[in-house]
């Protein structure tokens, strides 16, 4: 096993890249005190289609959020036939995607808090206003990206002032 080529996928171009360089660094340097022969690779230096394949025998997933935790990656991974740490394909995108989660909480009647989904077409003060009625729901009240990882874009609105600006600036950026 030790002779294995194991290639650390790290860095990347998500709101997480220096989470996952420094977490990466730290799987490559665990890797080679074991005895592994490790190498890196960015994709924000190098499509992941540019992995040599002949050259790795086995990838670990250091990648974080966007294109790292929702299937893109891993779907990269098997396409290239190389297998690799992380979750599959369609788990991670269920796993990434916050609508699709709780849909599944759900399904298995795990509880969750609730919810409603907010799109461009629908951002209006009085559509916050209605879906925050419909709901049944008070504040304090959380906002958060549909496909981010880790806290990035979350806010915590105490109000409908915070509630209409934090809508806005995530509905601008995403």
């Amino acid at each position: 096993m030790k002779s294995k080529k194991v290639l650390v996928v790290l860095g990347g171009t998500s709101g997480e890249r220096q989470v996952s360089l420094d977490s990466g660094k730290a799987c490559l340097k665990a890797l080679k005190k074991m005895g592994y022969k490790v190498s890196t690779f960015d994709p924000k230096i190098k499509p992941l289609n540019l992995i040599d394949r002949n050259k790795v025998d086995i990838i670990f997933n250091a990648l974080h959020g966007k294109d790292g935790e929702d299937g893109v990656a891993q779907s990269y991974f098997e396409y290239l036939r190389i297998p690799y740490t992380h979750s599959g394909v369609i788990s991670s995108y269920n796993a990434m995607n916050k609508i699709i989660s709780k849909e599944i909480f759900k399904r298995n009647k795990i509880k969750t808090p609730k919810y409603f989904r907010l799109t461009r077409k629908d951002y209006k003060k009085k559509e916050l206003l209605l879906f925050i009625k419909r709901k049944k729901m008070k504040y304090p009240i959380v906002v958060k990206p549909i496909n981010e990882g880790s806290s990035i874009g979350v806010n915590i609105c105490k109000n409908i002032i915070n509630l209409n600006r934090s809508s806005k600036i995530l509905i601008k950026k995403d």
